[in-house]
């Protein structure tokens, strides 16, 4: 499997089709989920692997993020702000991260590069792919988007797969989309 790592605006109409089937096929068919999945977070970089025949059987995308999204307790539930009406928004409370995600006492209070990579999927299970996905997936944020901090949502019961990689968990479990998530990252050259 050829692996490749391109920005939004390099990938070819037939790549972006086949990224789109990938995705559908795992989030929306496999996890029965009905989300929004263009959701304007596409302009970064695009990791993909294709299979012998061409389909995109390995995929993630990575882009820059300011800070980590909000995460809301309603009722006892935490769940993401994304998933939330406004007035769900302001009834509830912020849950806080482990740390407020600054790079404090990480970067001695510098400016702190983090970017977040999400809609990581594999189309061919148990075969080792995921964990050269997520090797290539690390150097681009690091060596082509000049990353200090990597950001992700976990779905809960890949926490080990990502722990594996140096990644550290920095929240308690909550709802995306209904499905259990958590908070997790790893700094560029960190010494844990």
């Amino acid at each position: 499997m050829i692996f490749k790592s391109k920005l939004f605006n390099e990938l070819t109409a037939e790549e972006l089709y086949e990224i789109l089937k990938s995705r559908n096929e795992i989030f929306v068919i496999e996890q029965e989920c009905i989300f929004q999945d263009c959701d304007d977070r596409d302009y970064g970089y695009h990791v993909l692997g294709r299979n012998e025949s061409g389909r995109v059987a390995a995929y993630m995308r990575i882009y820059e993020i300011d800070e980590a999204p909000d995460v809301i307790l309603i009722d006892g539930k935490a769940i993401w702000s994304g998933n939330l009406t406004e007035e769900q928004l302001k009834a509830g409370t912020k849950m806080p991260d482990y740390h407020d995600g600054s790079g404090e006492g990480k970067a001695n209070g510098e400016n702190v590069r983090t970017v977040q990579m999400g809609r990581v999927l594999t189309l061919e299970h148990g075969t080792g792919l995921g964990k050269i996905l997520l090797e290539e997936g690390i150097q681009t944020a690091w060596n082509q988007m000049g990353a200090d901090r990597i950001f992700i949502e976990a779905e809960d019961y890949v926490e080990g797969y990502y722990a594996k990689a140096g990644f550290v968990r920095t929240s308690d479990v909550f709802l995306k989309d209904d499905i259990p998530h958590i908070h997790m990252e790893l700094w560029k050259n960190d010494s844990r």
